[in-house]
């Protein structure tokens, strides 16, 4: 006997939806957003059980929690809009694609495997964009003034002196607190980076691998970026 279970997730509460080998729809209910009580909602479905949830925030944490529970259990990509939004019927839509093999696109999830790796590389994307941010301010500071910037060259110590010599006393003070911010965030990029580097080595197929120079982005396998 086999269940293909459709769990639709938000940030409060799930819908669960269940329907049989044969396609009959047999039930659908609301869970708590919760790892205890989900669980126990899929524990009490009979058979052998066939999971399937779509991508997003909380998926990593929603396989490594329900993956011991399940025979099956799928990561789905969101692929298109479904327009008007109805938790019941979406619940459903992906337990009957998960039945049929219509579903398209699978999210590849491993837990507890390259976690580490994972945090690493979500803390050095955020640091770059971060960083990124930090360079459009000082380039906006000078912009707003009729001062044209060369790229990156604005941004380098042994120049900064004499671009800020062209902004107005008050301005040049704010240049000052902006460029000591870039540059704590460029020390902590460039130790996250290191960090990242040092964590990819540990696996094999990782250990050529070094971000993109251009914009720091983390070039992983499609299987661990969307993780």
């Amino acid at each position: 006997m086999e269940r293909y279970i459709g769990l639709d997730v938000h940030a409060a509460s799930c819908t669960l939806a269940v329907i049989s080998q044969a396609g009959k729809r047999l039930k659908d209910f609301p869970v708590e957003t919760n790892g205890q009580a989900l669980v126990e909602a899929v524990r009490m479905i009979p058979g052998e059980k066939h999971l399937v949830f779509e991508e997003g925030l909380q998926s990593a944490w929603l396989y490594e929690t329900l993956c011991p529970h399940v025979a099956e259990i799928v990561v789905a990509g969101i692929t298109e809009s479904r327009g008007q939004k109805s938790d019941k019927r979406d619940a459903y839509g992906l337990a009957e694609k998960l039945r049929s093999g219509t579903l398209g696109k699978r999210i590849f999830k491993t837990p507890r495997q390259f976690t580490r790796l994972r945090e690493l590389s979500r803390i050095h994307i955020t640091l770059v964009e971060d960083v990124v941010r930090a360079q459009s301010r000082i380039k906006s500071l000078y912009r707003a003034r009729g001062i044209a910037t060369p790229v990156f060259v604005v941004y380098r110590a042994r120049h900064r002196e004499e671009w800020q010599k062209q902004l107005g006393s008050a301005a040049q003070s704010r240049a000052t607190r902006l460029y000591e911010h870039l540059d704590f965030l460029i020390e902590q990029k460039e130790q996250a980076e290191s960090d990242l580097l040092r964590e990819a080595r540990k696996t094999r197929s990782l250990r050529s691998w070094r971000p993109r120079p251009a914009s720091g982005r983390s070039e992983a396998p499609d299987w661990f970026r969307s993780s």
